[in-house]
């Protein structure tokens, strides 16, 4: 007989996703597996990737979690518009999370600018993979209780097969290196983040809000500069090949 305080429809959780919604745990390993999706012709390769955290430092959950070890497992892929892009370069909405942009905290404005002899190629920079023994800052892109809102990715189930606003897990924190929109992050990093896909007046609006630009006067000088201007944040980042700009005005930022 089920006892009666088991009952309820209240506190249900995603089995999919678990309890957890933020975390920071040490990066203990990440192994691979290879997998087969489908049959026939149909059949696909996919690669999928185990992130082993251990040491968990719980931060958000929706119902409690005890144990000091999690693992996150999604397909290894190529693309932005996937698990792994929301793991790597945050959400198109919020370009301060993402692995790739938490990490690239620890260079200079030189080796993050194209144009410039110390230029450091994408290949060249920190990968995950040299994390493993750090501790990273983990975050669900749920939009809820204010975290990051999610992306829109394919889902593929039966019944459904387009794209659908998914909750993914991405990195908020390297030890060492810095968190995504706080402590950490330098005023050129928070710029070109919310530089990319708005125009001039948005970027200008969300930039002159925003404390730390405002405490960096060179930088904050060279964002009220008129766009035409050689010394205009918006310029150098063009003429620099960081950023295009479309027929709508809008910023993008390259690779």
């Amino acid at each position: 007989m089920v006892e009666e305080g088991m009952v309820t429809t209240r506190g249900l959780i995603d089995a999919e996703l678990g309890p957890l919604r933020r975390f920071t745990g040490i990066l203990d390993s990440i192994p691979t597996e290879k997998h087969t999706y489908g049959e026939g012709e149909s059949a696909r390769p996919s690669t999928r990737v185990s992130l082993n955290f251990k040491d968990l430092d719980v931060k958000e959950a929706v119902e409690p979690y005890h144990f000091p070890i999690v693992t996150l497992v999604m397909s290894l892929s190529n693309r932005k518009k996937s698990r792994w892009g929301v793991l790597s370069e945050g959400t198109p909405e919020d370009r301060t999370i993402g692995f790739n942009n938490v990490a690239d905290q620890q260079y200079t404005i030189e080796q993050l600018d194209q144009s410039n002899a110390n230029y450091v190629k994408p290949a060249d920079r920190m990968e995950i993979k040299d994390c493993t023994g750090k501790r990273l800052g983990m975050v669900l892109t749920d939009g809820m209780d204010g975290r990051p809102n999610p992306m829109e990715l394919y889902d593929g189930r039966a019944g459904v097969q387009k794209d659908m606003p998914t909750a993914a897990w991405t990195v908020y924190e390297i030890e060492g290196i810095g968190v995504a929109g706080g402590q950490g992050v330098s005023a050129m990093h928070l710029a070109t983040s919310l530089l990319d896909g708005k125009t001039l007046a948005e970027f200008n609006t969300a930039a002159l809000a925003n404390p730390v630009i405002r405490n960096d006067t060179s930088l904050l000088q060279a964002i009220s500069l008129p766009p035409s201007a050689p010394n205009s944040f918006a310029n150098i980042m063009v003429t620099s090949g960081t950023f295009t700009k479309d027929e709508a005005e809008v910023y993008h930022k390259v690779g």
